[in-house]
């Protein structure tokens, strides 16, 4: 599946054209067509290197250019500053991207000018708790290292977390 066939903008379309990706590997291509680009709920259990991180991108892409904002929850904080340098890139499509890690007991208001909004799962937690206003705003959510959900030592709260995002 080509990149132009996707139901998406052409200034995303033109993104990633230009940074040399053309077409979708095939578990790519099976989520599109399994409603990725409709809002649908999906789990992306892939091998390391084969996209994951582009599902979520387009899915978050389109939902921001629809009016929606995007949260993108990790487990590590060094994790939450890759992933937003890598989001950063998106500022050329107007794209705003904001970041959050610590001080669990703020609400992070300001934070709700960004179109993405990446933060450790402690921190969602918190925002959550702490009834932050634009958490209401948020239109697509994404749990990067899913596969910790169960993880007493890694990241107990992760199954709370997506079941209070999905509400």
């Amino acid at each position: 599946m080509k990149i132009e066939s996707l139901d998406l903008p052409d200034e995303i379309k033109r993104f990633y054209e230009n940074s040399g990706i053309l077409e979708l590997y095939p578990p790519q291509a099976e989520a599109v067509e399994k409603g990725l680009l409709e809002g649908k709920n999906l789990l992306a259990a892939i091998p390391t290197a084969s996209g994951k991180t582009l599902l979520a991108e387009l899915a978050m892409l389109k939902s921001i250019l629809a009016g929606g904002k995007a949260l993108y929850i990790v487990p590590l904080r060094a994790l939450a500053s890759e992933k937003f340098r890598r989001f950063q890139e998106f500022s050329e499509l107007g794209i705003r991207v904001g970041i959050s890690t610590g001080d669990y007991d703020r609400r992070d208001e300001g934070l709700g000018i960004n179109d993405i909004i990446v933060a450790t799962s402690e921190k969602t937690d918190s925002l959550l708790r702490n009834e932050t206003a634009w958490m209401q705003e948020i239109s697509v959510v994404v749990a990067d290292e899913v596969h910790l959900i169960d993880s007493p030592d890694r990241d107990p709260r992760l199954k709370s977390l997506l079941q209070s995002s999905g509400e």
